[in-house]
């Protein structure tokens, strides 16, 4: 167990002392002094009073009766006087130097100690943790023990603000009657403006309204507004902070001083290996800052993943080469209505027609694959009858293939244009269908399907209440051209297979190792080894782990991660058994098991 004592200087009079205040200023007046201390004894604080305050000389030695905690002394080699008293410290305390990273998180706790001689009725003590990681640094949840007075003064300096916040007249009110002579103004209004040939007196209504309006009162209001932000900070000195505060407790009786335990979950990084936490605070009275305090040393936290038991060489595959591949692209060339001639100025024509153009000069030029054929393929949606529809998709086929085959560059061999053609296209539509959101009722598009008959299929369709939708919004989907590229390898006959990196397997031992589990799980799940287990661990996923872990060769690393999976799931005597065993196998892990809390049991078991 390791202690940090941060010594803060609370100056205490004891009862029976006058009544005289030795001021306390701000830290660049003060020189702090602090004794490492990890027995939680104390430290002792050494305070420099300025020159201004030396006239306290006379009145801090008055004779017998004056007991005081602090003695004062003039230092002969400044002139100054110098107050020294001992006082206890602030103790920060970590149960465990060693923390666990599981699930992705890692979970920092430690306790804070104040004991009763720091607190005060009038006082708030301020704790600030400030978390060192090697990307850098960053302010925690601070800490505030706040004198019950002290409170109570801040509520007084909100009730003063808000009593004059009431007394500004809002601007929701009704104008007139909060800044008007209402009365004398409808009075007037009835007796010289309604009813009367407007401007027959030489006064308009607006004239009338501003005559009685209470001009000084709206002055004495708004000089009210612009003045909210100087009250409030009259007022209200010391403001109530709720961002970033852990714990704001107020204590009635501080004589029993406090202990609190902070507890923070951290997102589990790359690289994690070490947090630093230093502390430091302030003492307050009421609006005033009376000086700050800090920790004399660091709290040191080493952090214990799975991760890195992980097996991190790579893992490879035998991919076997096909001699013939194909690939495919979809184009959306558009027509007029009943037409088959390309007309690259319709739609986005000269777009589409541009990028396979681009993929077939690409395919031209290729060195690694010769293209065999390119099939051509046009469906129609199921407007009209499919008599016409069988028609009209099958020119259009052929159109799009004679277009592109007399602009293809055969240079590189020859290569034949193929077409085909779909008149109808209902197994696209009832995917299309069944994945629309906005299609509302599927049961009734859907049911047309059972009949036969395309035609009759298209006119029962028509019925549902969605066919709008499907018409304006799916059917165009359904009027496309797919190529198909068929091709062969120019070099086949030298290369037929060969051995590559497993990318699947690359990827998943990469998201174990960024922390990303519930990824790892996911692309790791097939290939059931030690990584596998480490993210199944990770996760929290015991039995998963355990199953894996059993049908893999008994290494040193699996025998712990045995142990370790037992401890979890409450089986001690088996965990034992493989802890002994791994760490008869390689004595490295009994030093690792020292990071590791579910191991903590059975190394002392030892």
């Amino acid at each position: 167990m390791k202690k940090i004592a941060i010594v803060c200087g609370l100056v205490a009079l004891v009862a029976g002392c006058r009544s005289f205040y030795v001021r306390h200023k701000a830290p660049e007046d003060i020189r702090v002094s602090i004794s490492e201390n990890f027995s939680g004894e104390g430290g002792e604080a050494v305070y420099v009073l300025p020159k201004s305050e030396r006239t306290f000389k006379d009145t801090l030695f008055t004779g017998p009766g004056d007991d005081l905690v602090l003695n004062a002394v003039v230092e002969d080699s400044t002139g100054e006087l110098v107050a020294h008293g001992k006082i206890a410290p602030i103790t920060v305390t970590a149960t465990h130097k060693n923390i666990a990273e599981r699930g992705g998180k890692i979970r920092l706790s430690f306790d804070v100690k104040v004991p009763s001689s720091i607190l005060s009725d009038d006082r708030q003590v301020r704790i600030v943790p400030h978390l060192y990681l090697d990307e850098g640094s960053r302010m925690m949840d601070r800490i505030f023990i706040t004198g019950k007075s002290y409170r109570d003064q801040q509520n007084k300096g909100y009730e003063k603000y808000n009593k004059y916040f009431a007394s500004i007249i809002p601007d929701s009110v009704d104008f007139l009657k909060a800044f008007g002579y209402l009365g004398l103004l409808q009075y007037f209004t009835r007796r010289n403006i309604e009813d009367r040939p407007q401007g027959e007196f030489g006064v308009t209504e607006p004239e009338a309204i501003e005559y009685y309006i209470k001009h000084y009162l709206v002055k004495a209001n708004r000089r009210r507004k612009d003045r909210l932000e100087e009250v409030f900070r009259k007022c209200v000195k010391d403001p109530l902070d709720r961002l970033g505060v852990r714990l704001d407790t107020v204590l009635e009786d501080p004589s029993g001083g406090l202990v609190y335990r902070y507890v923070q979950d951290l997102e589990s990084q790359r690289g994690m290996h070490r947090l630093r936490l230093v502390f430091d605070g302030s003492v307050h009275n009421y609006g005033k800052r009376l000086y700050g305090f800090s920790s004399p040393d660091t709290l040191t936290y080493y952090v214990s993943s799975l991760v890195q038991l992980a097996d991190t060489s790579a893992r490879y595959r035998e991919h076997t080469l096909a001699r013939d591949v194909s690939v495919s692209t979809l184009a959306y060339i558009e027509f007029e209505k009943g037409s088959w001639e390309i007309d690259t100025s319709l739609g986005n024509n000269r777009e589409e027609i541009a990028r396979i153009r681009t993929d077939l000069d690409s395919l031209a030029s290729n060195k690694l694959f010769a293209a065999d054929s390119i099939l051509v393929e046009a469906s129609c949606s199921p407007e009209g009858s499919y008599g016409f529809n069988t028609v009209l998709s099958g020119k259009r086929a052929e159109s799009v293939a004679s277009y592109f085959s007399a602009i293809y560059d055969q240079s590189k061999g020859e290569t034949k244009f193929r077409y085909s053609y779909i008149p109808e296209n209902w197994d696209l539509l009832k995917e299309l269908i069944i994945n629309d959101s906005l299609v509302r009722d599927k049961t009734a598009a859907l049911a047309a399907f059972d009949e036969p008959d395309y035609d009759k299929r298209e006119e029962k369709l028509s019925g549902c209440p969605d066919y709008i939708h499907i018409r304006s919004v799916l059917y165009p989907k359904l009027r496309r051209i797919v190529f198909r590229f068929c091709m062969h390898r120019r070099i086949y006959d030298k290369v037929r297979s060969r051995v590559e990196v497993d990318e699947g397997y690359r990827q998943g031992l990469e998201a174990l190792q960024k922390r990303d589990f519930k990824l790892a799980v996911k692309l790791l799940r097939p290939y059931s080894d030690l990584n596998t287990a480490i993210a199944y661990l990770c996760m929290d996923y015991n039995a998963s782990a355990l199953d894996i872990l059993s049908r893999q060769a008994r290494t040193p690393i699996v025998k712990y991660l045995m142990a370790l999976t037992y401890s979890r799931m409450g089986d001690k005597d088996k965990a034992m058994e493989f802890y002994r065993s791994s760490i008869e196998g390689d004595a490295r892990l009994k030093f690792r098991s020292s990071l590791d809390p579910e191991m903590e049991e059975l190394l002392e078991r030892l």
